[in-house]
């Protein structure tokens, strides 16, 4: 945490030192906005044991001062200045204006006495403003890029007159009105007896004894017609072994080496046994699968092998796609997702008979929280049966997790010889290649032209067969194909990432045109459950994109690392999956070996907010015994810091219960950072934009065509000028008007599918708001959001409510005395904005911006963000989460600090600042009562009529606040 002690009066620092050496005085110049409440002396026991610390204090300022102007390009002032008084006594002035103005002066019968005094007052005040360590050493960065917190004022707001009547009216309204009515009488409430109607939870309807009866009957047939036809599979002899162990055991352990045909056997051994015994209709197994395709791929393969139609035995149910058997006895594949929400109602499973959770090798978040709560459902459900699948996972580790409960079998695998060679200096030359670096500082380096001359070579070389070649992230992949574009060629290039449709990524199935030749870049996404029948030869650059969360200073990582040896091996065996073929690695053998093993569990590279939240939903428990239950427990830091940023955003209370606002957005798919703003906007009558926004923020996908970052931030600003969100959800809101102008129009600059899709979210983000009853209907096509005009000039305030970021315009004064600004985070680290962003070159107008986690860092000193939001200095202090508080000098002036762990400064008047915390009050006062009672009136209340009367006058006034 920051240490607030410094600076405003530096009360705790003047609490430790006694009055009496008065010869000591410290001193606040007269540019300073703030004077000290009393003198400020140095006790004979602090100066005895400060000399004995430091011999030479003048020499440790001189040089600390010196290394802050050398390293931080900022003009520091540090000037000591001598004279005699009438009593031939030498006073000495030290002036210095960073990190904050201020001049210490002394009295001493020498030079040397008195400047060593000086020193020794400044050495405490730099340790307490926690820029010197204990043995005098400079606590600053020196590559430049971490500046100091401001302590001065970084933007200033100014009340008219009539915003002051405004606020005053508003307030008094309030207090002689909505506040005893609120008092006076709760609202008549209406008991929330609504269960989760999402599309998506899957739920076999009432069946009557003959349909049962029916049903059995024909799986019974099918047990006779089916199976005999499929190609023979290393599985299929281990048959009787696999049910024996389902059978006697509540959890099943498969490790199946890759080939090995566990994904599409298993689920049909059980559904043959079960229909050979005549109670077919009563197996209903449900697979989960970490990625949306392979749910599709292996429900399309298993229909096709039982000779039947989606729909009838066989299922699948993904986010926005689903075909769901409607009889019982059933098997449906689903992303791990859907299992989690479907656990928030049925905690059980009581559905269903078997429970498979495929690829846990991967461990992802959602199949890390899938194994715990499973566990816990085998303690509800006595008739549920738990199996768990990977091709790589450690065995042995689950098998602790799950106790004597659980049991282990192996199955050997089956993939045709795969011929594999690594990186040579060699093989370099042949594929035209002569730098062979592949790593820098530690890390790999990219080089998309080694990855296109080697797709490029095996064309012109090996005989035909499609390629598959594995790169770490959509950047890349961009990379590689304007390479292999650049000349006429003959391949036919397709794409499998996850921000793609389900129907684009299917695609990758397809075959080649005649005489062409297939290329598949992918990322990860094709290593596991996803057999392409016509790749003979892989491409494995080793790479992977892995994100991480900083949490203590907030930034979310995207780092280029190598795979593990699991995720390699996974690469490699796709090129043998259905026929002999070839594997390239491209880095040498020496670099595998130095590969991990295993990958590391996301769940500790990841922030936990959305987590905790989701568990609490399952468990009022302390989220460090939550999540200890984990198979890989995060660290106890990161999961303090992940509560506390809870507590902050007001979503769990001090003893970690869920406030009104937690229960709101529990069940919310996405940050609770998200979700807060979303409710929020509910109140401040700006739903429809944000609603876009957060959809378009927690889909990760980009609107715009393949253009430049230049052409992308030239369009957003013909929307908003000064914000990247508005400007989406204006473009957004332009195209749904007029989509079928778009819909053919290839040369437009927006991507049709992707906005199609950030479409279909926001239907299914509208269910969310329906369940948490901030909305009345949860078809979007029959709400009303706009039946007046969003008040887009409340949208920042929703943002930073939520998100609780805020950069602010750094000025600074460079050697050659020119003003210069730069952006920094309340953490003190530099910001950049992006080309594509709307505020990109823009230091000199914005003081305060808003943003998600869309920092990325770039040398981890440095914040990169894509997307933000201009926020009124007046919006900031009402809406920013945290405290608020101010330090007057006496006079009319005042700092505002907003502090959030760090603080944030801005310079108003003392009346300015009494107005804005009555109006700041009255909001928080009001939002806390609509978070508790928002959608549970009766529509025939008057009292709603009233409160809904002055939300609707607050937010008038709120608008009024930032117009120009």
């Amino acid at each position: 945490m920051f240490n607030v002690r410094s600076f405003i009066g530096l009360q705790n620092v003047i609490s430790r030192f006694s009055t009496t050496q008065r010869h000591l005085k410290f001193i606040y110049p007269h540019f300073s906005t703030v004077q000290p409440e009393s003198e400020y002396n140095i006790s004979n026991e602090d100066i005895t044991r400060l000399k004995r610390k430091f011999a030479s204090p003048r020499n440790i300022i001189s040089n600390f001062y010196n290394q802050v102007e050398r390293t931080q390009n900022i003009k520091t002032g540090c000037h000591f200045g001598f004279n005699k008084n009438k009593k031939h006594q030498w006073n000495c002035k030290l002036s210095v204006q960073w990190p904050s103005p201020i001049v210490f002066s002394s009295v001493a019968a020498t030079k040397a006495k008195a400047g060593e005094l000086v020193s020794l007052n400044a050495i405490q005040w730099l340790q307490d403003m926690e820029k010197l360590d204990h043995s005098g050493k400079p606590l600053i960065v020196s590559n430049k890029q971490r500046i100091d917190v401001a302590t001065s004022p970084i933007a200033s707001i100014d009340l008219s007159e009539q915003h002051v009547k405004l606020i005053s009216s508003l307030v008094q309204k309030y207090n002689q009105e909505i506040k005893p009515l609120i008092n006076k009488r709760k609202p008549t409430l209406i008991e929330d007896d609504q269960t989760n109607e999402d599309e998506l939870n899957f739920k076999l309807p009432t069946f009557s004894h003959f349909d049962y009866t029916n049903r059995n009957e024909y799986l019974y047939k099918k047990t006779t017609q089916t199976l005999s036809e499929v190609v023979q599979l290393p599985i299929d002899n281990y048959e009787l072994d696999v049910l024996e162990m389902i059978e006697n055991n509540r959890v099943t352990i498969i490790k199946g080496e890759p080939g090995c045909g566990k994904s599409t056997r298993v689920p049909n051994f059980i559904m043959k046994k079960w229909s050979k015994e005549g109670k077919g209709s009563e197996c209903n197994i449900y697979v989960t699968q970490p990625r949306r395709i392979s749910a599709i791929t292996l429900a399309n393969r298993i229909a096709e092998e039982r000779l039947e139609e989606l729909g009838n035995v066989v299922g699948y149910q993904v986010r926005l796609k689903q075909i769901l058997p409607r009889k019982p006895g059933s098997i449906v594949f689903a992303s791990s997702g859907i299992l989690l929400q479907k656990l928030q109602a049925d905690p059980g499973l009581k559905e269903f008979s078997h429970v498979i959770i495929d690829e846990a090798h991967e461990q992802d978040i959602n199949t890390e929280i899938l194994l715990m709560l499973t566990k816990n459902a085998l303690q509800l459900n006595d008739k549920l049966k738990l199996i768990i699948m990977s091709a790589t996972l450690n065995a042995e580790h689950f098998q602790n997790y799950y106790g004597h409960s659980a049991s282990t079998i192996e199955i050997p695998g089956f993939t045709h010889p795969v011929k594999t060679q690594f990186l040579t200096k060699q093989l370099a030359r042949e594929w035209g290649i002569y730098d062979t670096t592949v790593e820098e500082n530690g890390k790999p380096y990219w080089n998309p032209q080694l990855a296109a001359n080697v797709i490029k070579w095996i064309h012109n070389n090996k005989s035909p067969g499609a390629i598959l070649c594995f790169v770490s992230g959509w950047q890349d992949i961009i990379d590689v194909n304007k390479l292999l574009q650049k000349r006429p060629h003959n391949f036919d290039i397709m794409f499998a990432h996850s921000k793609l449709t389900p129907e684009k990524q299917i695609e990758i199935m397809r075959p080649a045109s005649d005489g062409r030749r297939k290329v598949v870049l992918a990322t990860n996404i094709a290593e596991t459950s996803i057999t392409i029948n016509d790749v003979v030869y892989v491409i494995d650059t080793g790479m992977q994109n892995i994100s991480s969360w900083n949490a203590e200073k907030g930034i979310k990582l995207l780092d280029r690392c190598w795979v593990s040896q699991a995720n390699a091996k996974q690469r490699r065996g796709r090129a043998g999956r259905t026929r002999p073929g070839e594997c390239y690695h491209l880095y040498s053998l020496d670099h595998f070996n130095s590969f991990s093993e295993y990958p590391t569990p996301e769940i500790q590279l990841t922030p936990l907010e959305h987590i905790i939240i989701t568990l609490k939903i399952h468990s009022q428990d302390k989220a460090k015994v939550v999540l200890s239950k984990l198979l890989n427990s995060p660290s106890v830091e990161t999961i303090d810091i992940a509560v506390s940023e809870l507590q902050l955003l007001g979503a769990l209370d001090k003893e970690e219960k869920l406030t009104a606002l937690g229960k709101r957005i529990a069940a919310f798919p996405f940050d609770p950072c998200l979700s807060k703003a979303l409710v929020h906007s509910v109140f401040l009558k700006c739903l429809d934009p944000t609603l876009t926004i957060i959809t378009y923020l927690s889909s990760n996908v980009n609107i715009f065509r393949e253009i430049t970052p230049a052409d992308s931030r030239h369009i957003k600003k013909e929307y908003s000028t000064c914000s990247d969100h508005l400007a989406v959800a204006k473009l957004f809101s332009e195209w749904n008007r007029t989509q079928n102008r778009y819909n053919n129009n290839s040369n437009t600059s927006l991507s049709n599918n992707n906005l199609i899709l950030i479409n279909k979210l926001k239907n299914l983000f509208t269910q969310h708001l329906y369940n948490s009853m901030l909305i009345e209907d949860k078809d979007i096509n029959n709400l009303n959001l706009n039946s007046e005009k969003p008040l887009d000039q409340l949208i920042p305030a929703a943002l930073i409510s939520g998100f609780g970021n805020l950069v602010f315009r750094r000025t600074f004064m460079r050697r050659n005395g020119h003003l210069d600004y730069s952006f920094i985070n309340d953490a003190g680290i530099k910001v950049i904005h992006h080309s594509e962003s709307v505020n990109y070159n823009k230091d000199k107008e914005n003081e305060l911006l808003t943003y998600f986690r869309e920092g990325r860092s770039l040398d981890h000193d440095v914040v990169m963000l894509n997307k933000s939001t201009y926020v009124p200095p007046t919006l900031a202090v009402l809406f920013f989460n945290g405290q608020a508080s101010f330090k007057h000098d006496g006079h009319n002036n005042c700092l505002i600090y907003i502090q959030n762990g760090k603080r944030v400064n801005i310079s108003c008047s003392k009346g300015d600042w009494e107005t804005l915390l009555s109006l700041r009050n009255v909001i928080r006062s009001f939002i806390d009562f609509l978070m508790e009672t928002y959608g549970h009136y009766e529509t025939n209340d008057h009292t709603y009529d009233d409160i809904m009367d002055f939300r609707d006058s607050m937010c008038s006034v709120l608008c009024k606040l930032v117009e120009k």
